[in-house]
């Protein structure tokens, strides 16, 4: 699985306490399948890229 943001490109680090991909860059939080969805629907075209953003810290 590429280790790029779909959102922005930026790297992405697996986190395994919470067992989601993480962006460097934007902060988007991914679980695998919301990733697999998201690389489907930039495949295909476009459309809104699933995704939630890292609660503040």
């Amino acid at each position: 699985m590429p280790k790029r943001c779909p959102e922005c490109g930026g790297e992405l680090l697996y986190d395994r306490n919470t067992k989601t991909f993480v962006c460097t860059s934007c902060g988007r939080v991914y679980t695998r399948d919301e990733l697999e969805a998201a690389y489907e629907a930039l495949r295909e075209g476009g459309g809104k890229v699933i995704g939630r953003r890292r609660p503040p810290l």
